[in-house]
């Protein structure tokens, strides 16, 4: 759960104070957002694991229901995780303030096999115990297995071999290939062709604004990020990955992917959270052949989560 604020500026002094501009209260999470994100564009997914089993995970499970989620197997326990996210005008950038949730895990005895197997891409966020049991499945009822690859993991890399469609982070690339190397456009080629060699079939890594590079067996390609009046980055990355794993699943070459999402998330970087700034196909369609769009349904959005218990 996010409680997300907009402030003219971030205070570094003692007793500064800053004024809030704006507030909402949406879904975070990397899976969870990259989610809602296929389900805005118009295609179908089902959420596995814990919400809370309080307010705020009522709150989160209306929320994926709204995105047209499958909530079938999302069990509630315990309280739910909690962030206070400050989003500032001068840097554009985040500072998170959070609560982990107190609930039971999520274990080997929670997956249901025949479930995972109807769907045709299994995403994670981690490399685990209990990811890699149900990537195992995942792979036995023929599907592909993706990873938002956020932070850069030794247990991530150890399982390169499991993972189908990896997409990771500019911090993840320069933990592997150096610090600043993302500045180095020219050899983005022949590092993620590298990076292919353990294991997944397609590579992806996020840049920033700068936008995304992709590596497969049909070629490479750098797509540029496209510009846009920035309100809020959170959600930027996990929309990306949302965009992306949609575009493979509706047919698109997985070139031709990496220029849909990085559409995609930087519309929702002109709106607050990791929800409002969603679009929907058509209006991703029409930024990218005329860097315009209709945004009615985010200013709807922007109503809807202003208030905690909207959805």
């Amino acid at each position: 759960m996010d409680f997300l604020v907009g402030i003219d500026h971030l205070p570094t002094k003692k007793d500064e104070g800053a004024r809030i501009q704006i507030t909402s209260w949406q879904g975070g999470g990397k899976v969870a957002t990259a989610l809602a994100a296929v389900g805005q564009l118009g295609g179908q997914a089902s959420m596995i694991g814990i919400a809370g089993k309080d307010t705020y995970g009522d709150f989160l499970i209306q929320d994926f229901k709204f995105y047209g989620i499958d909530t079938s197997h999302v069990m509630q326990d315990g309280s739910n995780g909690f962030s206070v996210v400050l989003s500032d005008q001068v840097t554009k950038g985040r500072n998170i303030i959070a609560r982990s949730p107190r609930q039971r895990p999520f274990t080997e005895d929670d997956i249901d096999a025949d479930f995972i197997k109807q769907h045709d891409i299994l995403h994670l966020e981690n490399m685990g115990p209990i990811s890699v049991k149900m990537a195992e499945i995942m792979h036995e009822g023929g599907g592909k297995v993706a990873i938002d690859a956020d932070g850069y993991s030794e247990l991530t890399q150890s399982n390169l071999d499991k993972i189908d469609i990896f997409i990771g982070s500019e911090f993840y690339y320069n933990a592997v290939f150096g610090e600043g190397a993302s500045e180095d456009l020219d050899r983005l080629e022949e590092n993620l062709r590298e990076f292919s060699k353990h294991g997944p079939e397609i590579v992806v890594f996020t840049l920033g604004d700068k936008g995304s590079a992709v590596y497969c067996k049909e070629g490479f390609r750098y797509a540029k990020g496209y510009k846009v009046d920035v309100v809020d980055t959170v959600g930027a990355g996990d929309t990306y990955h949302g965009a992306y794993l949609y575009a493979l699943a509706d047919g698109m070459d997985p070139m031709d992917a990496a220029e849909f999402a990085n559409a995609v998330a930087a519309i929702k970087c002109t709106s607050i959270g990791g929800r409002s700034g969603l679009p929907d196909r058509e209006m991703t369609d029409s930024f990218m052949k005329t860097g315009k769009y209709d945004r009615t349904l985010i200013e709807k959005k922007v109503r809807r989560y202003e208030n905690f218990g909207n959805s």
